[in-house]
Formats: structure tokens, C-alpha cells, sequence
């Protein structure tokens, strides 16, 4: 899967979530985002954690160290931050209905989790359920301010039918030197789906890239390549990461589009490893990378059959406008 809605903005919240956020002195040595046992972690630094595994280069790292933990935190003491912190590593691996399962518990026990909300509402509008994501949406009035409820109410109704409309309802909703980073985001994917690339990147080129969350980095990546800025593309990403080898698939994807397509017909560096990365998907079986394999097999290593296979293992877990334009391509190259 590509980058999704509300990923940056609760990335933002959960910085607010605890009572006490985490937030390390200047002398402090960041034990909690190195260490390999993360069972000593509070609240506080698991979530710390959690959100330094957001960016480039560390969100597989320690997933399964996260969601093991995690299970096993919230199953001796189900607090609404645990269920959030849990419910957000199943998403990752596209474990919707028990991370929906979670949320509701979560907002029966905390009505007012907001970024419980914002999750659930996340969650139901990649699963196509767009009446209930934007019922959640409503659900945060009077619990977060207006600006955060627009954006992710009319983040849902774009993926609904209402693409222009809901773009420039947006833009028009909150003032462009108040606007957060989510909203900037937001209106940033809707810019690219109406195919106005420079637009798109206005709204995202005051955001650094380092330290973002990969759907922001890919979302950058994508804009810069429908202007066929391919070298940006080249230089920019290896230098967010310090080993190659941990790049997200979904950046090495685009990589390997950049380097195809620039004007030195040499360079293979990266297209050789994405075919590495492939080949260990596919052995795999990895479904969560379902959207990325399709892409691999309809813009570099061309076979219609296997990019149909993945697209449609791709539609069944997420139903948003990208991904049935996925399909769609994917369909069209098979006949």
C-alpha cells in the first residue's frame, strides 16, 4: 500500500496523546529507540517508538518486536493508549478487523480518544466504508478543533465521488498560513489525483522530509515523478536513509521508476534491488505489499498476469480511488 489519510496528522496528535508525552532532554541518550528489549518501555517511549518506526528506513525494523509487545501489554491491561498503540501496528499489516475490533473497544472505554478516532475513521475509509469513516470523522466535533475535523471528513468524501469538490472545500475551509501539516498532506494526495502535480507539491514544500512519515516521502516521490523530476527523485531519497537495504518497498519502487526512466540507460542499482525485494515478497506471499508488486509488475518488469494477480489481492483489503485505478490498469494490460 501507498501512503494513506490521517497517517501524518495522528502522527502529529500522538506527539499529545499521553498525559506525559515522552519527550527527551537534550542530553538524553535515545536508549528506547535503539534497544532490542523493549519490554522494560513505558507508555510514553513505546509510543516514541512507535512513531521513530513511521520513518523512512525503520518501519519494518522492529514490527514485530512492537506488536508483540503490544499484545501482550494490552492483553494484561486494555488502557485506551495501549489499545490505540495496538490497534495502530495491525493496520500495518493490513489486520483491519482486529485493529477495528480493538478501536471500538478503546472508544467504549474513552469516548474522547481522538486519535482512536481518527484511526477508526482511517481504517473504514481504506475498506471502502465510506458512509461509516465520515460518521467517525463527525464523531471528533467538539472533541478537536474544526480544522482537523474538515480534513479528515473531506479526505473520506474525496475517496467518495467528491474529489473537486472536496479539494477546494478544503482549501477554502482553513486559512493557508494556518494550515497543519495533515491538511497540507491531504490536500496535497487530492491535488495529485486531479492531476495538478505543481499544485500538489505547493502544498507539501515547506514540510522536511526527514523524520516524516513514509506516506508523506511517497507522496513527495510520486509528485516529483509525474513532473518526470527523476534525478530529485535519485539524489533525495537514499540520502533520508543510511542503509539502502532498508529502504520500504514503496520507495525503492519509485526509485527504480526514477532510474528507469532518466536519461542514463546505465544505471541499474536500483531496479536490481527492487527485483531483489520482489523476489522475497513473492516467496512470501506478502499480501501487505500487494499494491507495490502490481506497480512493479505494470510500470518496470512488465507482466500483465502477475500485476492483474497482485492488484487484485490489493483490492481485496483496500478500496480506495488508487487502488481501483490500480485495478483498472492492471485489467487493461491483461486483455
Amino acid at each position: 500500500m501507498t501512503g494513506r489519510a490521517f497517517t501524518y496528522l495522528i502522527f502529529l496528535l500522538s506527539l499529545n496523546a499521553a498525559a506525559e508525552p515522552f519527550t527527551p532532554a537534550d542530553n538524553d541518550i535515545i536508549a528506547p529507540a535503539q534497544a532490542t528489549n523493549i519490554a522494560q518501555l513505558n507508555q510514553d517511549e513505546l509510543m516514541f517508538l512507535l512513531l521513530q518506526s513511521q520513518q523512512v528506513g525503520k518501519t519494518e525494523l522492529r514490527q514485530g518486536l512492537l506488536k508483540n509487545q503490544l499484545q501482550q501489554r494490552y492483553t494484561q491491561s486494555a488502557t485506551p493508549q495501549l489499545g490505540y498503540m495496538y490497534a495502530r501496528v495491525l493496520q500495518r499489516e493490513h489486520q483491519f478487523s482486529e485493529a477495528l475490533a480493538i478501536t471500538k473497544t478503546v472508544l467504549q472505554r474513552d469516548p474522547n480518544h481522538i486519535n482512536t478516532h481518527l484511526l477508526r475513521a482511517n481504517m473504514l475509509m481504506v475498506q471502502g466504508e465510506f458512509k461509516a469513516a465520515k460518521k467517525q470523522c463527525l464523531k471528533l466535533i467538539g472533541l478537536t478543533t474544526m480544522d482537523v475535523v474538515n480534513t479528515c471528513t473531506l479526505d473520506v468524501l474525496s475517496q467518495d465521488g467528491q474529489l473537486a469538490q472536496s479539494y477546494q472545500s478544503l482549501k477554502n475551509s482553513i486559512v493557508s498560513n494556518k494550515q497543519s501539516d495533515d491538511t497540507r498532506r491531504v490536500l496535497a494526495e487530492m491535488a495529485l489525483r486531479l492531476n495538478k502535480p505543481e499544485a500538489a507539491l505547493s502544498h507539501i514544500q515547506s514540510i522536511p522530509l526527514a523524520g516524516a512519515p513514509v506516506s508523506l516521502v511517497v507522496l513527495w516521490a510520486d509528485i516529483q515523478l509525474a513532473q518526470g523530476n527523476y534525478q530529485k527523485v535519485l539524489n533525495t531519497l537514499p540520502a533520508l536513509v543510511t542503509d539502502k537495504q532498508n529502504l520500504e518497498d514503496a520507495l525503492l519502487l519509485r526509485l527504480a521508476i526514477a532510474e528507469q526512466h532518466y536519461k542514463d540507460n546505465s544505471l541499474t542499482q536500483w531496479q536490481n534491488l527492487m527485483a531483489q525485494r520482489v523476489a522475497l515478497r513473492e516467496l512470501r506471499q506478502d499480501r501487505f505489499h500487494a499494491s507495490d508488486l502490481a506497480h512493479y509488475y505494470l510500470d518496470i518488469n512488465k507482466q500483465p498476469e502477475k500485476a492483474l494477480y497482485w492488484a487484485e489481492i490489493n483490492w481485496q483489503q483496500a478500496k480506495l480511488d488508487a487502488d481501483q485505478q490500480l485495478l483498472t490498469r492492471a485489467q487493461g494490460a491483461s486483455l
